[in-house]
């Protein structure tokens, strides 16, 4: 990774989870966290679990994954997470937007193992069980939530789940 990646990266940090840009989007989202996930996975394993583990805080109770999880209030975000009206869904979470994004967590999982079983270290298989159980989760509500003939094809509902 070069070092303006990096720079980036640290930029648009918020201390365990990363904004796509500070101004525009100043929360987490689903599809980029993935992906900045395995990036981080290149030169700090830690960082790139935590990335993966703060989204799971937004996940839901049946499994869905959303593609905004609202870990700080802001007034300057629309639709915040007032409008996605997702307060009700679970206690002691943070609040989240209502729809999803491609599920991309599960592909992002496996890459951080395998760059983090090589470094030998013993508290690999334990982050990576918890966060296959929610990788495995989300799994199962695509397939039971969007998937409703039964024919291993699932579908988006609205054009933000494209991510």
């Amino acid at each position: 990774m070069t070092d303006e990646a990096r720079a980036i990266l640290a930029l648009n940090d918020r201390g365990g989870y990363t904004v796509p840009t500070g101004a525009l989007y100043p929360f987490q989202w689903n599809w980029d966290s993935a992906f900045v996930a395995m990036g981080f996975a290149t030169f700090d394993i830690d960082r790139a679990y935590q990335e993966l583990e703060r989204l799971v805080e937004g996940q839901w109770n049946d499994g869905m994954l959303p593609h905004i999880v609202f870990h700080v209030p802001s007034d300057t975000y629309f639709p915040g997470s007032e409008v996605w009206n997702t307060h009700h869904r679970h206690d002691k979470k943070p609040t989240t937007s209502g729809i999803t994004q491609p599920p991309v967590f599960g592909m992002a999982l496996r890459y951080i193992y395998e760059k983090a079983f090589t470094t030998g270290r013993e508290d690999v298989l334990v982050r990576t069980r918890l966060l296959f159980d929610a990788a495995l989760r989300s799994h199962r509500w695509w397939m039971k939530a969007r998937d409703p003939e039964k024919r291993g094809l699932v579908a988006i509902l609205h054009p933000w789940e494209s991510g």
